[in-house]
């Protein structure tokens, strides 16, 4: 869960006076996706709109990167971009001038990261996230799995926390021909007659997949009145199935 606003100020602040590795690592694990700030200037060249972030010179002779956790900042300039923490360190670390990334929060206080430590921050969080999505995975399976021989109503409420923000893979049939595009498969399921197929992966040699966030795939379902609903298949070949009606609640049925 991403934190909020109030959450990101309290850790840079702790991270800040206590400048321990365990007091900036649980800041950095909470900030790969979260927005921050960054001055930026526009200028025109030939024509092209071409966007650059000004390194702040320090008193040492070095230059930094200032990465600012709110608008508000005092220090952030009127002329401004945004981007997620991951994607600033990634560009940070390609700027041949910059020695520092410094991170500060609206009571600036500060955390500052040296150039030659980006990549292995970087490192830590990607390995952070394929471990949470692997757990996420093996959770849902578990929870699908569990579902074939529980009640609907017992797990609903776990799949659905499960399924949040998480993409899913329509089963699709394969356009024919250069400029056809492929069109998603329908099944009969639970006595629906126009049921769509999502799997969690694409593990399954032979499929045509069409990625979709669950959120997405439920408002694409209740805009189109001839489809029934949807039936999730895990990689053990369990599945749930919502109708139109379940959706706004849970799954109606586990089966395998």
């Amino acid at each position: 869960m991403t934190p909020d606003t109030n959450e990101i100020e309290e850790l840079v602040r702790i991270a800040a006076q206590e400048n321990s590795h365990a007091a900036r690592y649980r800041l950095f694990r909470a900030l790969p996706h979260v927005e921050l700030f960054f001055p930026l200037k526009i200028r025109r060249d030939e024509g092209k709109e071409v966007r650059a972030t000004p390194l702040l010179r320090l008193q040492d002779g070095t230059n930094a990167m200032m990465l600012y956790t709110s608008k508000s900042h005092p220090d952030l300039p009127d002329s401004f971009g945004g981007g997620a923490f991951k994607d600033a360190l990634a560009a940070a670390q390609k700027m041949s001038a910059l020695d520092w990334v410094i991170l500060s929060n609206r009571a600036s206080q500060s955390v500052s990261v040296r150039k030659e430590h980006i990549p292995s921050i970087l490192s830590e969080l990607d390995s952070e996230e394929k471990a949470t999505a692997l757990q996420a995975d093996e959770s849902l399976e578990d929870l699908i799995t569990r579902a074939v021989h529980s009640a609907p109503e017992e797990l609903s409420p776990s799949i659905n926390s499960a399924l949040a923000d998480r993409e899913l893979y329509l089963e699709m049939t394969a356009g024919r021909g250069a400029e056809s595009q492929p069109t998603i498969n329908i099944f009969p399921v639970h006595g629906m007659p126009n049921v769509l197929r999502a799997y969690l992966t694409r593990r399954r040699p032979g499929i045509t997949y069409g990625g979709i966030k669950w959120e997405a795939l439920k408002e694409m379902i209740m805009g189109e009145a001839a489809i029934n609903g949807v039936q999730i298949v895990n990689d053990a070949d369990d599945w749930v199935a919502f109708d139109r009606e379940s959706l706004k609640r849970g799954p109606i049925e586990g089966s395998s």
